[in-house]
């Protein structure tokens, strides 16, 4: 009877140990992220005619990201001198791409008939104008705001180079790494908007 309920024990702490193991060995479900442009006002380049009416291009590129938050993961600020990565929660692909090409589609949208293309891409060798982004700080705060710091330079093939630094703050109300992901959409489009600005006063002559 003894020797019955010891193997039947054993039998139960055997089961046991396979279920934890199995729940274990199941990984955990990654999300993927990606930015998006945020549409302007001017109506976006579609054609080579579109961007002949305006007469110049532009080529946004190479961005530089701090080297914190270059990598797939998220990265959350969590207080003054500590920071998250969220191995769960990853962008689709590398952020300088990204960033680039959500910067030339939002830069595009904002300057109706101006061809603009990120700085990899094989059409802009030829631009006007060429806009390096330095992306100097790149934080998000879940609940609170995502913070982008920027400094900007527009180079003209015949204007004075024009240099830009921007400090953008996109309130985030929820926790959610989604809403983050979003509120870096939205901060890059602010900060298109004061690069726009700047070219087109650099265009007009202007300081």
């Amino acid at each position: 009877m003894i020797l019955r309920k010891l193997c039947s024990a054993a039998n139960m702490a055997a089961v046991l140990a396979m279920f934890l193991l199995a729940a274990c060995g199941t990984p955990a479900k990654t999300t993927y992220y990606t930015l998006n442009p945020v549409p302007g006002n001017a109506p976006p380049t579609t054609t080579e005619g579109q961007a002949g009416k305006a007469g110049f291009s532009v080529s946004v590129g190479p961005v530089r990201i701090p080297e914190m938050v270059d990598r797939p993961p998220l990265v959350v600020r969590q207080g003054p001198n500590q920071v998250e990565v969220l191995e769960e929660h990853r962008w689709a692909e590398s952020l300088q791409p990204q960033i680039a090409r959500t910067l030339a589609a939002d830069l595009g949208s904002r300057m109706g008939g101006v061809r603009v293309t990120a700085s990899q891409d094989y059409a802009s060798q030829h631009a006007d104008y060429r806009i390096p982004v330095d992306i100097e700080r790149f934080d998000a705060v879940p609940g609170e705001a995502v913070i982008i710091e920027a400094v900007w330079t527009i180079r003209g093939k015949t204007e004075n180079p024009r240099i830009g630094c921007s400090v953008i703050r996109e309130p985030v109300r929820s926790g959610s790494y989604e809403d983050i992901a979003a509120g870096y959409g939205r901060a890059l489009a602010a900060l298109s908007d004061e690069i726009a600005a700047g070219l087109q006063k650099m265009r007009a002559g202007g300081n």
